[in-house]
């Protein structure tokens, strides 16, 4: 019988519900009033189970609505970043335009020692430094009118000359260069001699001992050599070694008046001063 009872089991809990709710039905026809406290008890255990699945949901649809408030406010604080950072950056280009315009406007400042040379502004592009070798290279070409042998210089004084041009670039080697060499003339002796580079400095050659130089005098171009026109400023006499008077010449060494390490634009001769005339017997 048991056996039989849990085969059927399902069906005689169905048939038991319908039947109550049946009966509970024909009486809340019969006399309302006797079933309210059932309608009591089934609000006083539903009411607590209604609250819970109410605030569950207030507060599921509460962590939604923050959610997507936060992911907004996350997309606009990336859309904010990217414009400060834009922003930045064009405030960094306008102030590296309006530093390369004082630049110019400095090296625009210049006069010349010759006036009548035309001349090209150039930028450093690139700089090969080593020991013995020193050179920069420049935005300046064939096509700019710059060819091999022509003096660079800045509004400060002499930097140098082109090596080797190509159709839109150059090569030139400094004063300090192991290979440079230079005439040139003390401004306040009127001594003349040769500059030569030692790779980070400059040495006076063929001065001699008996010809009086302080730290500070200034050493300008010559003018010799077909390059460089005359009193353009060079360098300052930094040392002078003491040899006793026992050689001929005197040993000194020059400072450049270029600080060849922070070159940022300089000028380009584009052709040679004029040489003067020998005079006719």
């Amino acid at each position: 019988m048991f056996r039989l009872l849990g085969k059927y089991r399902h069906a005689l809990e169905l048939s038991i519900c319908l039947l109550a709710g049946a009966a509970l039905l024909s009486a809340q026809r019969q006399d309302p009033k006797s079933l309210a406290w059932i309608e009591r008890l089934a609000m006083a255990v539903a009411s607590p189970v209604e609250r819970t699945v109410v605030g569950g949901t207030r507060a599921v649809g509460h962590f939604w609505r923050r959610h997507f408030e936060l992911a907004e406010l996350v997309e606009e604080n990336r859309a904010l970043l990217s414009q400060v950072e834009a922003l930045q950056a064009e405030a960094y280009r306008s102030a590296q335009v309006e530093a390369e315009n004082e630049r110019l406007a400095r090296l625009l400042h210049f006069a010349p020692a010759n006036t009548d040379l035309p001349m090209v502004v150039a930028q450093v592009i690139g700089r090969e430094e080593s020991r013995w070798y020193q050179a920069i290279d420049l935005n300046r070409g064939v096509t700019d009118g710059v060819h091999a042998g022509l003096a660079v210089i800045t509004n400060r004084g002499v930097v140098g000359v082109v090596q080797r041009a190509a159709a839109n670039h150059c090569r030139v080697r400094l004063v300090t260069d192991a290979a440079a060499s230079l005439p040139v003339l003390l401004d306040q002796q009127r001594e003349k001699c040769i500059l030569v580079g030692e790779g980070l400095a400059c040495r006076l050659k063929y001065l001699e001992s008996t010809v009086p130089v302080a730290p500070g005098d200034a050493v300008i171009t010559s003018g010799y050599g077909g390059i460089f026109p005359k009193g353009l400023l060079v360098g300052r006499i930094r040392a002078i070694s003491d040899t006793g008077g026992d050689t001929l010449f005197q040993t000194v060494e020059v400072e450049p008046a270029v600080d060849l390490s922070r070159l940022e634009e300089v000028f380009v001769y584009l052709q040679p001063p004029p040489q003067d005339e020998p005079a006719t017997p």
